[in-house]
Formats: structure tokens, sequence, C-alpha cells
């Protein structure tokens, strides 16, 4: 299965990665999930107090920033953990994962 998990606003983040930890709990199969953030939600990838939880979904999840919003909130690509794959823009990324067949989830 290949999932897609979006995340826009930084208020979110709490719910995504408790939806992903369940995810990973309950999923028998062998999955392909990815969370694309963007818009203000980039944030979150330098959050001291989320990064400890990203770093160890990260063995199972892709974390992908939106390289635009990035630009937008001042956030420097140097500043994101190296587990953190950067993309010139989410929303075209959300696009070509769902192309791909991946299923969107909107926590």
């Amino acid at each position: 299965m290949e999932v897609l998990f979006h995340v826009d606003e930084s208020v979110m983040w709490d719910l995504t990665i408790k939806n992903l930890n369940n995810f990973i709990k309950d999923i028998d199969e062998e999955s392909s999930i990815k969370v694309v953030a963007n818009g203000e939600a980039v944030n979150g990838y330098i959050d001291e107090k989320l990064l400890d939880q990203m770093k160890i979904l990260s063995k199972h999840v892709t974390f992908i920033s939106c390289l635009n919003s990035m630009k937008k909130e001042h956030v420097e690509p140097s500043a994101l953990p190296d587990f953190v794959k950067i993309v010139p823009s989410g929303v075209v990324e959300i696009a070509k994962l769902e192309e791909k067949g991946f299923h969107y989830i909107k926590p």
C-alpha cells in the first residue's frame, strides 16, 4: 500500500504523527509512506519537540518539505534534518504521488 499524508498547518503535526504511528502499527503489508509538508507546516521540520518522533518514524516514512514554502517561511534548507527530502513544490509532489497511485490522507 502506498499512502501520502499531507500537512499544511503546523497545528496538525501532532495528529499526523499519531496517525503515522497507528498506520504503521496496524498495517500488515509492506507500505510506502510519505509525508508532504507545505505552507506553514514546513516549520514542523525544525520544531525540537517533533524531531525526535519524526526521526524514529523516518525508518518507515519519507518526510518531504516544499522549498517554495520554506522560502516563504524563512526556513533554510540547512536547518532541516538529514531525513527530510526537499522538493521544489509540495503541491506538484502531491500530484506526482497521486498519479503514481498513492492514497491521499489529510489529517
